[in-house]
């Protein structure tokens, strides 16, 4: 039985070049699967030139096709990508106009994904293979578990003429025969659904912004900066006072090292107050600190514990559940309980500090 998000109503985003039979193949091969697959909204993100063709042909192709079905169909609703001036995007020459056309196309996917009254079927069956490239990484980044990437294939004989936009009859109602006759088939592209692990809701750029973004949470990467006292995690900057800097140092240099996870004495420590009142002279002498050089304060497990507690309620406060991979973890048992920092080494950059 399908679940209630498979319910929804659907709305199909084609992207379209100077071939909008697309649509109409891909319609008449949804109706093989029943009238609920078919869409209540169709949108066409294309060219300029490709838009021409598509307000010139679609919409009586798609009033014809409904009349064959029995059922009513959306007029589609023709979007033109745009370039960085806001001009009609002719075609796709150059990188310029391959960055305008990934942002025309996130925004266009973005848009459909934040509805949650639909379920987008996103078909990339048209259009210059950039762009098929680009709508599929799209979906991948804002797509969800109810959301669908498909792509029709159509018989030689029928690519490329510009009077065939569906097969003159019915399609049987069964979806994997409907277009043996004519050479049709819709193939669904499965993808990865990144959209749980990073928030597209929060993003204000286009396509480039969208992958940083993403990789920031998929990748975590720690960045310190010593003069400027702050820990960069994935995009987000954290300002930290020169002794949560320092426990954080202390941990991100271990990790870069390798080394296993540090497990403190009970008590006072020589050699765990001098590696830690390093770190903390280092990133005074980094930021310019002009506070004065403290006798260095003497450390064993509890205070070490302490350390660690405030850091990471500090990255929680300032990233919420993202701070999980930059926080310091307890390991094993005691008395033999360690900390470490869990990135790889090639995740971590120290800026200041001979780092």
């Amino acid at each position: 039985m399908p679940d209630q998000a498979s319910r929804r109503p659907c709305h199909l985003v084609a992207l379209v070049g100077l071939s909008p039979q697309v649509v109409t193949e891909t319609l008449w091969l949804l109706a093989a699967a029943g009238d609920d697959a078919l869409p209540q909204q169709v949108t066409v993100l294309t060219t300029g030139e490709g838009a021409a063709l598509a307000q010139a042909r679609l919409p009586a192709a798609v009033s014809s096709l409904a009349a064959l079905l029995g059922h009513p169909l959306p007029s589609p609703r023709i979007i033109v990508m745009r370039d960085h001036d806001g001009k009609p995007l002719a075609d796709i020459r150059d990188d310029r106009d391959n960055q305008a056309a990934a942002d025309s196309i996130v925004a266009i996917v973005r848009e459909a994904t934040a509805d949650a009254g639909t379920r987008l079927h996103l078909s990339i069956a048209g259009g210059r293979k950039t762009m098929s490239c680009l709508g599929a990484l799209a979906l991948s980044l804002f797509g969800r578990q109810e959301d669908v990437l498909s792509h029709v294939l159509v018989a030689e004989a029928y690519q490329g003429r510009q009077d065939f936009f569906f097969p003159p009859e019915r399609p049987e109602r069964d979806a994997a025969r409907a277009g043996e006759r004519w050479g049709l088939s819709l193939a669904e592209v499965p993808f990865v659904r990144l959209r749980g692990l990073w928030h597209p809701d929060q993003l204000a750029g286009g396509f480039a912004d969208a992958v940083r973004a993403a990789q920031a949470q998929v990748s975590p990467r720690l960045t310190l900066d010593l003069a400027h006292g702050t820990a960069v995690c994935g995009g987000t900057t954290v300002p930290l006072a020169p002794a949560m800097l320092a426990t954080l140092l202390v941990f991100a240099e271990r990790a870069r090292e390798g080394a296993p996870p540090l497990v403190p004495a009970k008590a006072e420590d020589a050699r765990m107050t001098g590696l830690f009142a390093s770190a903390l002279a280092r990133c005074r002498a980094q930021a310019k600190s002009a506070s004065p050089a403290a006798s260095p304060t003497p450390i064993g497990r509890p205070e070490i514990a302490e350390r660690i507690s405030r850091l990471n309620a500090r990255l929680r406060a300032a990233l919420g559940p993202d701070a999980a991979p930059y926080e310091i973890r307890a390991q094993g048992r005691r008395p033999r309980t360690g900390y470490r920092l869990v990135l790889p080494p090639e995740a971590i950059t120290i800026i200041g500090g001979n780092a």
